[in-house]
């Protein structure tokens, strides 16, 4: 039985609208303004906008809120488990025995 759950559990868009609601959470557990974070994190506010209602926005712009917010230990953590590979030939070997 394969062990991956369908797609339409594991929707990207959704991940990334929970993660802007997660970011909501958080500034709003501060007590700052979205103009607050987006001064304090050196992006835009129509940026951050989108970002929490949305998920909208890049990777930088997620590192940039997510330091200000001291959540960046879990963003650092998020690939974490990851096994290391000396080469690429392993990562291949890994894919060849499954």
């Amino acid at each position: 039985m394969d062990k991956i759950p369908p797609f339409r559990l594991r929707n990207p868009n959704q991940l990334v609208k929970q993660i802007g609601q997660r970011i909501r959470a958080h500034r709003k557990g501060r007590g700052w303004t979205q103009a607050e974070l987006a001064e304090r994190s050196g992006i835009s506010l129509s940026t951050l906008k989108l970002m929490e209602r949305e998920g909208k926005g890049s990777l930088q712009r997620l590192a940039k809120v997510a330091v200000i917010l001291n959540l960046d230990g879990e963003l650092r953590e998020l690939f974490a488990a990851t096994p290391a590979y000396a080469t690429l030939d392993d990562v291949e070997a890994t894919h060849r025995s499954r």
